[in-house]
């Protein structure tokens, strides 16, 4: 119960936050007569069940394997929290008339996006301080970040989906083997991971910073 009383204001601004992004795309919507950004929708809803992971095993305490069995679905739908950043990339079929609005449309719900990730990742950090020492808390915190930035690239480059780990583990198992044996031939995977990679971690140990120095 603890959890939750923690967690109910931010659960209050969220919700008006993520309300924001709902009048934007409803406005869009009637003013262009399209309906086509409403993926963003589903692409924050994805960007939130690894809030609900983390939140859920903070409720309680639970043995070792359910902690991890949880700890491993949270890192699988992780990326989907700042993948809305490369929703960007529709700007492109934007006009001169809708563009900026679109630009605050897009981003409205890709910081949604990140808020609800660097909330999840800082629960999911005091879940694993509680197992582990404060530096193996760190690597394995960066390394989840490093990850995140390969899942957003197999998510907008190869197009793979979190559930496609069950529905298809063997052909996405298969790409990522090719870029992890030959990654001279993959450049281009490791220069987007490490650019999204190091982006999510310098953003993550900053906000951490204020947050501890304000």
């Amino acid at each position: 119960m603890n959890t939750i009383y923690k967690q109910l204001p931010f659960i209050k601004g969220f919700t008006i936050s993520v309300g924001f992004s709902f009048i934007l795309l409803l406005i869009r919507i009637i003013k262009t007569d399209s309906i086509y950004y409403l993926f963003l929708v589903w692409n924050l809803f994805l960007a939130c069940i690894p809030y609900l992971v983390t939140f859920l095993l903070g409720i309680k305490t639970t043995n070792r394997f359910v902690f991890w069995l949880g700890f491993t679905i949270w890192l699988v739908f992780l990326p989907n929290a700042p993948y809305i950043l490369t929703d960007l990339q529709h700007i492109r079929i934007s006009t001169l008339q809708t563009i900026w609005f679109d630009v605050l449309l897009i981003l409205s719900f890709a910081i949604n996006g990140m808020i609800i990730g660097f909330v999840s990742l800082q629960m999911m950090q005091k879940l694993l301080q509680a197992q582990f020492s404060k530096l193996k808390t760190h690597i394995i915190i960066n390394a989840t970040l490093l990850l995140c930035g390969f899942g957003i690239y197999l998510g907008r480059v190869l197009r793979w989906n979190s559930w496609d780990i069950l529905q298809n583990p063997l052909a996405i198992l298969s790409d990522i083997f090719k870029r992890v044996l030959f990654p001279i031939e993959h450049i281009n995977t490791w220069a987007f991971t490490i650019g999204f990679g190091f982006f999510l971690i310098i953003t993550y140990r900053l906000i951490q910073y204020c947050q501890e120095n304000k």
